[in-house]
């Protein structure tokens, strides 16, 4: 039984996996604090999580403190969006991911915006015929 049929498949991941380190250097190189891949505990510092989706895609997203996390989340589960708390956590996750965008865009990658959820999928820069 042959497994030519894997290749294509092994081969992208590969290329994903070359991606996702090159995204966690750059940014770390940019001087992010480069979070460990989710799930993260609820010790969490919060920094930037760069890690390969369900879809194999390299995707980016700002992660807050964990205080703050629980603080905006204890606000939304009580009905208080209009809490400041909850306005902090959506301010900084926009502006943060924001940054990360145009930051990875000045290094040359491209970047879109998933249709659901916060942070960014990350293309590799196009290459020159």
């Amino acid at each position: 039984m042959s497994h030519d049929d894997d290749r294509p498949a092994d081969e992208a991941g590969r290329q994903a996996e070359l991606l996702l380190d090159r995204v966690r250097f750059d940014l770390a190189s940019a001087g992010f604090h480069v979070a460990p891949p989710q799930p993260l505990t609820d010790e969490h510092q919060g920094g930037v999580a760069v890690y390969l989706d369900d879809d194999r895609q390299v995707t980016i997203d700002w992660l807050t403190h964990g205080r703050l996390d629980a603080a905006a989340l204890d606000m939304v589960e009580a009905d208080r969006l209009e809490e400041d708390v909850v306005t902090r956590y959506e301010t900084v996750l926009t502006t943060m991911n924001t940054a990360l965008g145009e930051v990875l865009h000045a290094f040359g990658y491209r970047t879109r915006r998933p249709l659901f959820g916060s942070g960014l999928t990350v293309q590799p820069p196009p290459t020159t015929p």
